[in-house]
């Protein structure tokens, strides 16, 4: 099968792809949208379509910057798919930050430790 794009992504807005032999939902990029509810429903509706099929979803969010409306409408949707628990559903969510950026490694420990988000972070050497 070949790589379903949810959003093309440009300079200002992430990419979303979903591979469907490795099962894996990715965002990489920036997310610096003036309004990110354009960027970030979608891909909640998606997700909840997916989950009404599926039992389980890998999610890998690999971003160079966030501003703070992507970054609450990002927290928004994280904490939608923690609501889809174990063990009816399997979603592992992890977040990669290069090694030197310490702002996007702080802001993925935020998400899991104060948001309540069950995501691994990770750093990309």
């Amino acid at each position: 099968m070949s790589i379903e794009i949810i959003q093309a992504g440009s300079n200002n807005i992430p990419r979303i792809t979903y591979d469907p032999d490795e099962d894996v939902l990715s965002v990489t990029g920036r997310s610096i949208a003036e309004r990110p509810e354009i960027i970030y429903n979608p891909l909640e509706e998606w997700i909840k379509q997916h989950l009404s099929r599926f039992s389980q979803l890998r999610v890998v969010i690999f971003l160079e910057y966030i501003n703070s409306g992507s970054s609450k409408a990002l927290r928004d949707v994280l904490r939608m798919i923690s609501g889809y628990r174990a063990p009816r559903y399997r979603i592992r969510i992890t977040w990669l930050y290069e090694e030197d950026d310490e702002a996007m490694h702080e802001l993925g420990e935020h998400y899991r430790d104060a948001a309540g988000v069950n995501m691994d972070v990770q750093m990309v050497l």
